[in-house]
C-alpha cells in the first residue's frame, strides 16, 4: 500500500512537469539531477546520493534501497537576443519543475526502483515588436519563441556484483512537448512553395500548437570500490530514440526528427578526511549525431541561406542549430558537519555549445552558457537519515556569443546572452 501511494505521487509530479520545462543547462540537458546531486554541480558518476542517481548512474540506485525522493526546482533563466531588428529580453522566465524517484531491495543482491526527471532549456518567448513592428527574424505580424519539455521515466534495476562492484540498468522511457511560433517568415525554406503568413505557409513549421512524442532508450553503469576511501563510476546512455513531431516535420530535419542524444560519463570519488569527500566528473553529450539540433543554420554569406549540401527545411539535410557534442567537467565536495548538517559545494564548466556563425537559428535557444556554481545543505531534523531535507541554491555565470547575422534576414550582427539562477528543495524519507 506504501508503495503504490510513493508511486501515485511522482506520476503525479511528473504529469505537473511536463508542459513547461526548463533546467539548468550544458546545452539543454540539466547539469545535475535532484537537490543533493545539484550541490556537487552533477559531480555524481561515482557519488550517487538518492534515488536520482538513475538520471546519471543507474549503478547507484543501489545505495538509496529503501529511500523516497520528491523534489521541486525553481527556475529563472535570464535570456536575451539582439539582431538588425532590435533587442529583446526573454518572457517565461519563471519555471517550477516536480521531480521524484523510490528504490526498493529485491534481494541481497538486487534493488530496482523508478527515478523521474526532466531536461529542458530551448524555450523562448520575445514579444510581438522588436523594432519597426517585426520580431527578431525581420518578420512582421506577432512574437516569436520555442519551447521543448522533455520528461524522462527511468524504471532501474541494479545487482551487486560483489561487495564492492555494483551493475545498473535502466529502461529510458521518453515524453517530449514541443511548439514554436513566429517563424512564418521561414516558409520559403521548406522549399514547398508556399506563402509566408498563410496556413499551406505555416503548416508543419509554425504556429501549430504543442505537438508530443514517445521514445525509448537504456542507461547503463557500474560504479566500484578500488580502495578504502576511493570510488569509481562509469554510464552510458544510447540516444533516446522518440516518435517525430507530425506538426513540425518541416522545421526539424529528418521529417520532425528529434531524438535525445546519446551521453556517457566516468567519475572518481574519494574521501580526503573522516568529514570531506570530493568528486569529479567528465561527461559528454553527442548532440552532433542527432541531426535536427546539430546540421548547420543559416549561412551568413549572401543571400541564399542554404551552405553547401543543404536541403529544405524538414529533409535530411534540412537546416539546423549547428549545435557541436558538448564535453561537461564537474566538480563537487561534500562536508558532513555533524549528525544534523551535511553540506555541499559544486562547479562545473561545459565547452561552448555552437560557433559563432550558427547564432541565427539559436536566437530560439541561446545556450550560451559555461560556468555554473553550486552549494547547498542537507538537514536532518532527528541526526538520522529516516527524514532529510535538502536545499541548493545554483548560479550559472552570465556568458554571451556575438557574430554576424545572414543576408538572408538583413545582416548586421547578432548577439545572445543568458545567465540562470535555480533553487532545489528535496525531501527525502525511508521506511
Amino acid at each position: 500500500m506504501k508503495f503504490s501511494k510513493h508511486l501515485i505521487a511522482v506520476a503525479t509530479a511528473a504529469a505537473i512537469l511536463a508542459p513547461t520545462t526548463a533546467s539548468a543547462t550544458a546545452g539543454y540537458f540539466s547539469i545535475a539531477y535532484g537537490a543533493k546531486s545539484r550541490g556537487i554541480a552533477g559531480a555524481a558518476t561515482a557519488l550517487s546520493q538518492d534515488t536520482y542517481a538513475a538520471a546519471v548512474n543507474p549503478a547507484g540506485m543501489a545505495k538509496a534501497a529503501g529511500t523516497n525522493d520528491v523534489g521541486i526546482l525553481v527556475f529563472s533563466p535570464s535570456r536575451e537576443s539582439t539582431t538588425l531588428w532590435g533587442n529583446q529580453e526573454s518572457g517565461a522566465d519563471g519555471f517550477i519543475i516536480p521531480s521524484g524517484g523510490f528504490v526498493r531491495q529485491l534481494n541481497n543482491k538486487m534493488t530496482w526502483g523508478m527515478s523521474i526527471y526532466a531536461n529542458g532549456g530551448l524555450n523562448t518567448d520575445y514579444e510581438e515588436n522588436a523594432g519597426m513592428g517585426r520580431n527578431l527574424y525581420g518578420f512582421p505580424g506577432e512574437g516569436l519563441g520555442v519551447d521543448l519539455a522533455q520528461l524522462i521515466f527511468a524504471p532501474t534495476i541494479t545487482y551487486a556484483l560483489n561487495k564492492n562492484h555494483t551493475l545498473g540498468a535502466s529502461l529510458l522511457v521518453g515524453y517530449q512537448q514541443f511548439k514554436a511560433r513566429g517563424l512564418q517568415g521561414f516558409a520559403g525554406l521548406k522549399q514547398d512553395g508556399t506563402t509566408a503568413g498563410t496556413e499551406a505557409g505555416n503548416e508543419g513549421l509554425t504556429n501549430q500548437g504543442y505537438d508530443s512524442a514517445w521514445g525509448v532508450g537504456l542507461r547503463v553503469g557500474w560504479q566500484g570500490k578500488i580502495s578504502k576511501n576511493v570510488h569509481v563510476g562509469a554510464a552510458y546512455s544510447t540516444k533516446v530514440y522518440m516518435n517525430e513531431f507530425d506538426k513540425y516535420d518541416k522545421l526539424f530535419a529528418e521529417q520532425g526528427d528529434f531524438d535525445i542524444p546519446a551521453n556517457w560519463s566516468i567519475g572518481i570519488a574519494g574521501k580526503v578526511s573522516p568529514k570531506v569527500t570530493l568528486s569529479a566528473d567528465f561527461q559528454r553529450i553527442e548532440y552532433g549525431d542527432v541531426k535536427s539540433i546539430s546540421n548547420a543554420g543559416p549561412t551568413n554569406a549572401g543571400a541564399n541561406p542554404f551552405a553547401d549540401g543543404q536541403g529544405a527545411l524538414g529533409s535530411d539535410n534540412g537546416l539546423g542549430f549547428g549545435w557541436d557534442d558538448v564535453n561537461v567537467f564537474k566538480l563537487g565536495a561534500v562536508y558532513e558537519h555533524n549528525a544534523n548538517f551535511t553540506y555541499r559545494f559544486g562547479y562545473s564548466y561545459n565547452s561552448e555549445t555552437f560557433d559563432d556563425d550558427q547564432l541565427a537559428f539559436n536566437v530560439l535557444a541561446p545556450a550560451v552558457i559555461r560556468h555554473h556554481i553550486t552549494a547547498g545543505f542537507t538537514y536532518l531534523p532527528y541526526a538520522k537519515d529516516d527524514q532529510q531535507v535538502t536545499f541548493t541554491f545554483m548560479h550559472a555565470v552570465n556568458a554571451n556569443q556575438s557574430g554576424a547575422f545572414p543576408d538572408a534576414f538583413g545582416g548586421g550582427r547578432t548577439r545572445l546572452e543568458m545567465y540562470q539562477n535555480a533553487f532545489d528543495f528535496q525531501y527525502t524519507w525511508k521506511f
